[in-house]
């Protein structure tokens, strides 16, 4: 007979897979049994701190009149911003303010070399006198061509009167020869005479003729000189404005920006930056409300320039009044929106261009609105709610909010006028739980515009 022999570790696999299986078993049943203990110690713990009075603030739900008003952010604006350039060029020579410095209208704030242009105004002035010396000339030339034409007719009249003469001679001597009183060569010397008496006056009116197409040239030269007066004259005046465009003055009264250019650097005509002018005071207010509130605003605006509020995000926080005057004339088609402007004094200049601020617009007044503290206010999952004290306990209630009005809850439904909520306390409240109010009720602070 053969015999079978049995493996060692045949004989050990079923031992550990069984104490394997004791092992989890026990451990399963020791977490089973903390977990129930641990259950049972949180029902209990729930119990008890259900029953432990919760220290809460109260706060009495009121009946007022709360402003109806659009809450939105603005930006701050300068009413008017310029970027000085040079009218003329040149060297810069001066620098007369700190940037970013406070400036009046009419400070000087920077000097350009004028010398070029103080040499060309010199010039210009000695064209001009040379030009009023060719006209004084051509005026005495006017003056003596004027008595020459005076001369050449006077010089007719005299010669005129002699040919007049000289044709009664030739008449008469004419009759004399018929006669047989006179010879026939002194009837010739007659008619020589008419002869050259004509030929005389001829020559004199020629002369009258000459002497007025000089007079004419004269007043022509005259014109002439005049124009180039005129002319070299809008030169002279046009350095004269050069010479004024080397001293830069503020237009208005404003805030520096940081300088573009330095003394010594060469500027050119209206191309090179200097510094640029904010105007501070007053100033303004750029911002936007939903196009819904637009027939509010039209009211409104027909009326009169209404005011607005803004607050300054600054610590503390510092807030205006100002009047809106522009109203946009279209409703921006991305956003739904209306372009609105107010106008603000800003005489202690804590508005501040590019700065963000929150703009409150007041649109109406609402009242007997039911009115809760902003912190006894409560968001879940089902929505708002509030505890409301009620037998000494908490109740939950959800409410409808209508809007928030800086730190008070205007509360469209689920609460009434009489009742108190919790305004500390609430993350330490459920459904139902006990409260120890504590000494004092919370008041409720007036909302803005109120």
């Amino acid at each position: 007979m053969s015999s079978v022999s049995t493996s060692p570790n045949r004989l050990k696999m079923p031992r550990l897979w069984g104490a394997l299986v004791l092992v989890l078993l026990l451990v399963g049943g020791f977490v089973w049994t903390r977990q129930q203990e641990q259950s049972a110690g949180e029902k209990k713990g729930m119990r008890d701190l259900k029953n432990t009075p919760v220290p809460v603030t109260l706060a009495p739900v009121t009946l007022q009149t709360v402003p109806v008003q659009i809450q939105t952010i603005g930006t701050v604006e300068p009413i008017s911003t310029v970027i000085l350039k040079p009218q003329i060029e040149g060297r810069l020579t001066g620098i007369h303010f700190q940037e970013g410095a406070f400036v009046e209208q009419g400070q000087l704030l920077f000097s350009i070399d004028t010398q070029p242009v103080e040499a060309s105004l010199a010039q210009s002035q000695a064209v001009v006198s040379k030009d009023q010396s060719m006209v004084a000339q051509a005026q005495a030339n006017l003056v003596r061509d004027q008595s020459a034409v005076k001369q050449a007719q006077a010089n007719i009249d005299r010669d005129v009167a002699q040919l007049e003469y000289a044709l009664a001679q030739e008449k008469r001597f004419a009759s004399l020869l018929k006669d047989e009183f006179i010879s026939q060569d002194q009837y010739e010397q007659a008619v020589t005479s008419r002869r050259a008496a004509e030929a005389t006056v001829i020559s004199d009116r020629s002369a009258l003729d000459n002497a007025k197409a000089i007079v004419d040239a004269d007043r022509s030269s005259i014109e002439s000189a005049r124009a180039n007066v005129r002319a070299d004259q809008a030169v002279v005046n046009s350095n004269r404005i050069k010479l004024a465009y080397g001293t830069i003055r503020a237009p208005f009264s404003g805030r520096t920006g940081s300088l573009k250019i330095h003394v010594g650097d060469t500027v050119k005509l209206g191309d090179t930056e200097l510094v640029q002018l904010d105007r501070l005071n007053p100033i303004n207010v750029g911002f936007s409300v939903p196009e819904q509130e637009l027939k509010s605003v039209r009211t409104l605006a027909k009326a009169r320039r209404f005011p607005v509020a803004v607050e300054t995000r600054e610590t503390p926080p510092t807030q205006l009044t100002g009047l809106v005057d522009f109203l946009d004339n279209t409703v921006d088609t991305n956003t739904g929106t209306i372009r609105m402007k107010a106008r603000f004094a800003n005489e202690t200049r804590k508005l501040w261009p590019g700065q963000f601020v929150d703009v409150v617009l007041k649109l109406a007044e609402q009242a007997n609105a039911v009115v809760i503290p902003l912190p006894a206010l409560q968001s879940g999952q089902q929505g708002d709610y509030v505890f409301v004290a009620q037998g000494g306990l908490a109740k939950m209630r959800p409410v409808v909010v209508d809007r928030i009005v800086g730190n008070q809850v205007v509360i469209r439904s689920g609460l009434a006028a009489g009742q108190q909520v919790v305004t500390d306390g609430q993350f330490q409240l459920s459904d139902g739980s006990k409260l120890q109010v504590k000494s004092g009720l919370s008041e409720i602070k007036p909302a803005p515009g109120q």
